[in-house]
């Protein structure tokens, strides 16, 4: 093919790349439409890690775009101008043309395989605390109050919590893992997770970080509920591992359960903490950070 054609077909990708970017651009600004009335809702389980997994998926076809037509033009470049050199330029252009091209595909793909790793995470995390949220529902006909993704952001306070419980034997604040299984040395034993009391143990091997987390987000919680309702009140934290067998070896300030268990792990609580205008003032407290959904 002559220089004319090459340049042609270099025009034509890149013209395709820029009325692509500007279709996707106006779907984005334009889908949204202005409701007959002013919604704010209540968050629903796994809320936010749905924004984030719609705003990701939203912007992986325009990552998929880039990641196949920048090292393709780059190509197209090399292929037109670096014949026209001589000699020593011409040596040097190509290997390094070439060699930045390699390394353009090499982190493009590297770049767009981490986003996909994401994307699963967030799905994982999604229908983790769906799965724990439906196992909850029965307490809203026993007096209880539930909210989800609470979001807590102040100067002493900084709590992402996925599920808050209120009801008359107190507040349970709850925390969901959700994991893929992963083949260990032990076959037969890679659906189990160990509790120690400190540690959780998968099977690829020992996590600690986890149960500081939910401990630190438990002080905070407490220390916010006293500041904005005056009650001193100690909330009870508990941490889900939906689709794994809990083994417990051990006692702790958190309460390890698979998301079948939840139910229990709260309602199993008999003593009466709360009256019923304690946890309305709670939940009017609590419902400041969770209603923002708006279409």
């Amino acid at each position: 093919m002559n220089t004319s054609l090459h340049t042609g077909l270099f025009c034509f990708g890149l013209l395709l790349a820029a009325a692509s970017a500007a279709l996707f651009h106006w779907q984005r600004t334009t889908r949204h439409r202005r409701p007959p009335v002013e919604f704010k809702l209540l968050r629903g389980p796994g809320e936010l890690s749905l924004r984030s997994l719609r705003r990701l998926e939203a912007s992986l076809p325009l990552l998929l775009l880039a990641a196949v037509l920048l090292p393709l033009f780059l190509g197209m470049v090399l292929c037109l101008w670096v014949p026209l050199l001589e000699g020593l330029p011409y040596a040097i252009v190509a290997v390094l043309g070439w060699a930045a091209n390699l390394a353009l595909i090499y982190f493009a793909g590297h770049h767009l395989y981490r986003r996909l790793a994401t994307r699963r995470t967030l799905e994982l995390r999604y229908l983790g605390e769906r799965a724990v949220a439906e196992e909850l529902a029965p307490l809203l006909g026993q007096g209880f109050r539930l909210f989800h993704d609470v979001a807590i952001h102040g100067v002493e306070s900084n709590v992402d919590l996925d599920h808050v419980v209120v009801g008359p034997n107190g507040v349970t604040i709850i925390e969901c893992a959700t994991h893929q299984r992963s083949t260990g040395k032990d076959a037969h034993r890679d659906h189990e997770v160990t509790f120690d009391g400190k540690n959780l143990v998968w099977p690829w091997g020992p996590d600690r970080d986890t149960i500081t987390a939910i401990e630190g987000e438990m002080v905070s919680f407490n220390k916010w509920l006293l500041q904005t309702t005056g009650y001193n009140i100690h909330a009870n934290p508990l941490l889900t591992v939906p689709g794994w067998w809990v083994d417990i070896t051990g006692r702790g300030l958190i309460t390890v359960v698979n998301h079948k268990q939840v139910l229990t792990a709260v309602s199993s609580r008999q003593e009466t903490f709360l009256t019923p205008d304690q946890i309305e003032k709670i939940s009017r407290e609590l419902e400041q950070h969770c209603r923002d959904v708006e279409f």
